[in-house]
């Protein structure tokens, strides 16, 4: 992520001027990168992070043509960047093109009546040939239809997750290093392809970060002008199935806490009453019904037998449409299968996969249609042999 106009008007590196990313060259501050190993091009990104705080500081997903910082290359890139200044309130939108430097860009800041730094967000970036929307917790920020900025993105591109420090105080704010370390947190992408005889979104991937996947992703190990840090690989860690990009000094890199969990709901959680609602998540163990001898336990819910149930009373559903349900889910069988049931009727039913034990939890989702207002909703166990920890409601 280069930010060419920049640096107008003030004595620079060469690298910074023409954009070159440089081997990393000992700075006294460490950042992370990671970047997929394959390219993309039209689709819908969808990505959970909790982002860092402080002045000077950027936590960013982008997707990015490869070479578009070599001299004389057309320039191809789209953003999200969260700035860590004013408490992280506020974050930008962007699409970069061009051949010249400086670069073309069209950027627009956005700031949210709450910190994104203190609980997970959900971003979306939906790139077609005729148009780029950005959303944050369901609801679009920003929009461009056409036009040079839509219709100059020609080539596929590689997706990257960044946290840096920037040297550009106008911008980003001044850097203060007495804030390190910081960190990003991940819980998930996922990548739906567009799908032009449909005009819709098709069926892609998704990325829990269980672990780092060395066949999608890799870790950056280089640096550009202006940048305050080196892109460290020790900086990049997957810890209970979330991603940590990690901001620090030199010779203090890695990550030894806990992450942050994601509770489910947006702008720093369910005491953000300002924040509006990405989706409705339910924690397992807090059913008002129950049909069987299921366990409650550590905050899950398990030793769930074939016939059993667990219901859940006046979910209030606040639009008619589809929503996507989630669920963290563990298992060490390939056979257990629930149903999502509303007063006895079937909505959905979904298997839930071996996951490599009945601790390893993962997220399985389909896709349910649902009417607005109270419902009374139920997991019932078609086979069993799973865990529970929660499921998520998301309109899309």
């Amino acid at each position: 992520m280069f930010k060419f106009s920049r640096v107008t008007g003030a004595l620079v590196t060469l690298a910074a001027i023409v954009g070159l990313a440089l081997p990393a060259v000992a700075k006294p501050y460490k950042a992370a990168e990671i970047y997929s190993k394959q390219t993309y091009k039209y689709g819908r990104y969808e990505m959970r992070m909790r982002v860092a705080k402080g002045s000077g500081v950027l936590s960013t997903f982008f997707t990015y043509k490869n070479g578009s910082e070599q001299p004389g290359t057309f320039w191809e890139e789209i953003d999200i960047e969260i700035f860590g200044k004013n408490n992280a309130t506020q974050w930008q939108s962007n699409v970069i093109i061009g051949t010249n430097r400086p670069t073309t860009k069209t950027e627009g800041v956005h700031t949210m009546p709450y910190s994104l730094g203190d609980g997970y967000n959900t971003y979306v970036l939906e790139w077609t040939p005729s148009y780029i929307a950005w959303f944050v917790n369901g609801t679009q920020v920003r929009r461009i239809n056409g036009g040079q900025f839509v219709t100059s993105l020609t080539s596929p591109q590689d997706l990257r997750f960044n946290l840096w420090a920037a040297n550009i105080a106008e911008w980003v704010g001044a850097f203060d290093p007495n804030i390190l370390p910081v960190y990003q947190f991940i819980n998930y992408i996922e990548y739906k392809p567009w799908n032009a005889s449909t005009n819709s979104f098709g069926t892609g991937w998704r990325d829990d970060f269980n672990s780092f996947d060395t066949n999608r992703w890799a870790k950056a190990n280089w640096t550009f002008g202006e940048n305050l840090a080196d892109f460290e690989p020790n900086n990049v860690v997957v810890k209970n199935g979330i991603l940590v990009l990690a901001l620090t000094r030199e010779g203090q890199t890695g990550y030894t806490g806990t992450p942050p969990a994601d509770g489910g709901s947006s702008g720093g959680g369910a005491s953000s009453s300002s924040a509006p609602a990405a989706s409705i998540t339910i924690q397992a163990e807090n059913f008002n019904e129950v049909g069987g001898s299921v366990t409650v336990s550590g905050g899950t819910v398990g030793y769930i037998d074939a016939g059993e149930w667990f219901k859940y009373n006046n979910v209030n559903i606040p639009q008619t449409g589809t929503y996507r349900v989630e669920y963290r889910v563990a298992s060490a069988l390939t056979t257990a299968q629930f149903t999502l049931d509303r007063n006895g009727v079937g909505l959905g039913t979904i298997s839930v996969p071996n996951t490599g034990g009945w601790g390893n939890y993962q997220t399985i989702s389909h896709n349910i249609y649902l009417n607005a207002g109270l419902q009374n909703l139920a997991i019932y166990a078609n086979s069993g042999g799973f865990n529970i920890d929660w499921l998520r409601f998301t309109k899309i």
